[in-house]
């Protein structure tokens, strides 16, 4: 997908994390009507067997990027044959591992990426077509100190489509876990964005509350991620639970 079109055109594009690796998880989020969802391979249950799953349940629904378990050739190649719309890369945090990146997950001549015959291509019925036209997204996290004082190299690299900052491991990076709102992860998260702005990339973020998410909004960030499955879940249950609490009940 042309993911720089996709995400300029009425930003901000609102997604959603996904860790539990179940179609029904897939369709609710579709239902939803969210603009993308985010599959997670990283801290997620899904695996390439799973994900590959998850983007056949939403082949009619939004744009589903999946974020791997690292940045390994076999995990971009494996995740990549899946079709899914893009791959999120994580802890990207130097040049020179978005070069190893562009080898992976190009065809040569831009890259070394092998070629089979997968869901990707229709197993073959659209081998030509996918080959001569890269239709999926490559999008990296910029989620360290390293990172953010690398960043105008990594997002001006031209295998880059987007960029997508973790603020809770960015926070970690900067000995402060968990202080996402901190001056010091604020000004990070802030230049970041600067960038991508300048160099005309999209730029995302994950916000775990929605009033976080309009916070992010109010930035002019172009894509959001808000919330995860699992919390949603439990948040709602417990929302449920709170309202049929028995008066006396924890006195």
């Amino acid at each position: 997908m042309e993911i720089k079109t996709w995400a300029g055109a009425q930003p901000p594009k609102l997604g959603t994390l996904l860790s539990i690796d179940h179609p029904t998880i897939v369709e609710i989020a579709r239902l939803a009507g969210f603009d993308w969802l985010w599959i997670d391979a990283e801290h997620g249950s899904f695996n390439e067997i799973s994900a590959a799953t998850a983007c056949a349940v939403n082949s009619c629904g939004p744009p589903a990027f999946v974020r791997l378990p690292d940045r390994s050739a076999t995990a971009i190649k494996r995740f990549l044959d899946i079709g899914c719309d893009g791959i999120i890369l994580p802890q990207v945090s130097t040049p020179a591992e978005v070069d190893d990146i562009a080898r992976a997950a190009l065809y040569p001549l831009g890259g070394e990426r092998s070629i089979g015959l997968t869901r990707a291509q229709g197993y073959g019925t659209r081998f030509a077509e996918y080959l001569s036209n890269k239709s999926y997204a490559i999008i990296v996290q910029i989620e360290s100190a390293a990172g953010v004082e690398n960043a105008r190299a990594i997002i001006e690299h031209t295998a880059v489509d987007a960029v997508i900052i973790g603020p809770y491991d960015l926070s970690s990076s900067y000995g402060i876990p968990g202080q996402i709102d901190s001056p010091q992860v604020a000004r990070a998260v802030a230049s970041v964005l600067a960038l991508c702005k300048q160099t005309g990339k999209p730029c995302g973020i994950f916000a775990a509350t929605a009033e976080k998410a309009r916070a992010y909004a109010q930035m002019n960030f172009d894509l959001i991620a808000v919330g995860i499955d699992t919390t949603t879940l439990l948040s709602g249950f417990t929302s449920l639970r709170n309202c049929l609490a028995r008066p006396n009940e924890g006195s």
